[in-house]
């Protein structure tokens, strides 16, 4: 499940940039009202010392088992929701939907949103349109001169990102049954649904949108079924999502039947915290799951000091740079047949290093077949992965140089950054995310000691 909140730079725990106006509250509770949302908990959001915009009760005290929020289905921005707007619907033209121009449910959700943006006051939903962040703080919007002096394994995730909207922004083109607008006579997409205003949707449905199984609603004959991808499973939940995300709290979430008419509500559940009791005014959290530093910052743009679920990854071309440039391996010969195998096998997945596991399996087997294993041939390689665990030789050092040649490499890229006049907040969250890898990567070269 997903969520944005401001970049404060006075902080370590460094969130996406949100809006600073608190004028979005009441007309969002107003409309959540009018959707059958009972307050009873007097939920309310303020500004917190290190989150920012945060949520808590003014009045209700939390312990392990109590409900947080429970919003009933219609306050929910789902397949549903769409597959009723007879509008937007009718922007479409079904004729053009084909199997080489589906698109994903997000990218869906985003012109949606984007659709009901441009309808401003007249939107049905447009006070939850209004609480959406004007900006947010995930790499993927770093101007181009702070993506040059990012790492690879960022770049490479950001532009894997770019790849998706623009495919889904162009088939959504290809659908549409006329490029003005009825109401307006503004042209589609080149001045309302732009590239641009499509990235900025994209993201919110992507750090706002939570997990439902549509299948609890979704209409027998769906209208946009032919165009999809996947299954239609996320949904914008309104005022849930100003809940911010913390390893402290394990909380589960759920549609669930309730009260006489067995209405559906979706139902968020308080199951763990480090705190017995929450008072009331203290901030509520939530969990989005046990996610490394690494998908909060490209996913939802901020990442959490000391992470517990934190771990730090290597790609085939870190191991393949590292031992290049290694003079203590300058006679290694790194024959193509390895990296081939590597690959064949899926042995560069799940490479990494922890605080508690210490080197993961699969980067020890690599390390041992570049660096240790002379053959070159498949049948040995094979038996060298995949033999007794005994066959593997003791890679600690190894382990040690990559994470110290590491440790230089994410250095080098702060400096770099630090040569620009500024930084944009995407490029201040980056650094100081680079920051939190350098700590994670030299603890664990004390814990390993």
């Amino acid at each position: 499940m997903g969520r944005t909140g401001r970049a404060r730079q006075r902080n370590k725990r460094i969130r996406a940039t949100r809006n600073t106006s608190e004028d979005y509250l009441n007309p969002l509770i107003y409309q959540l009202s009018c959707q059958g949302w009972h307050n009873s908990t007097r939920l309310t959001a303020r500004e917190f010392p290190i989150t920012g915009r945060g949520v808590c009760s003014k009045v209700q005290k939390y312990a392990a088992g109590d409900t947080l929020i429970s919003l009933p289905l219609k306050c929910l921005v789902t397949i549903k929701t769409l597959e009723e707007a007879t509008h937007f619907k009718s922007l479409f033209d079904v004729t053009k939907f084909h199997k080489d121009r589906k698109i994903s449910f997000q990218a869906l959700l985003a012109l949606y949103i984007l659709h009901e943006r441009h309808l401003e006051e007249a939107s049905h939903i447009s006070a939850y349109i209004n609480s959406i962040p004007k900006d947010f703080s995930t790499p993927y919007f770093c101007p181009i001169a702070e993506l040059q002096r990012l790492p690879e394994e960022i770049l490479e995730k950001s532009v894997e990102q770019n790849r998706l909207i623009r495919e889904n922004y162009a088939c959504l083109k290809s659908v549409f049954h006329r490029n003005d607008c009825s109401y307006c006579g503004q042209q589609c997409f080149e001045e309302i649904y732009t590239l641009d205003a499509f990235k900025w949707a994209y993201f919110a449905v992507n750090t706002r949108s939570v997990y439902v199984f549509s299948r609890q609603f979704k209409p027998d004959k769906c209208y946009f079924q032919p165009l999809l991808s996947d299954e239609p499973n996320m949904a914008l939940a309104p005022f849930l999502d100003l809940f911010n995300h913390s390893t402290d709290v394990t909380t589960s979430a759920d549609l669930l039947p309730t009260g006489p008419n067995k209405q559906l509500e979706y139902v968020l559940t308080l199951e763990r915290s480090t705190t017995e009791t929450l008072l009331p005014r203290s901030q509520l959290f939530i969990s989005y799951g046990a996610l490394s530093n690494y998908k909060l910052l490209t996913e939802y743009g901020f990442f959490i000091p000391q992470n517990q679920h934190d771990y730090f990854s290597f790609s085939l071309t870190d191991i393949e740079d590292f031992l290049k440039q290694d003079k203590t391996y300058s006679n290694l010969i790194l024959h193509r047949n390895k990296f081939v195998f590597i690959r064949h096998h899926n042995l560069h997945d799940e490479m990494f290093v922890h605080h508690d596991d210490g080197a993961s399996h699969n980067l020890c087997v690599v390390l041992h077949l570049l660096v240790h294993v002379q053959s070159i041939y498949p049948n040995v390689l094979n038996q060298e992965a995949f033999g007794a665990a005994d066959r593997l030789a003791n890679v600690e050092c190894e382990v040690r140089s990559l994470v110290e040649y590491k440790i230089n490499t994410y250095r080098r890229f702060i400096v770099d950054l630090e040569k620009l006049h500024s930084l944009s907040e995407s490029g201040k969250v980056a650094k100081s995310y680079m920051e939190e890898c350098i700590r994670y990567l030299e603890a664990y070269l004390d814990l390993a000691m």
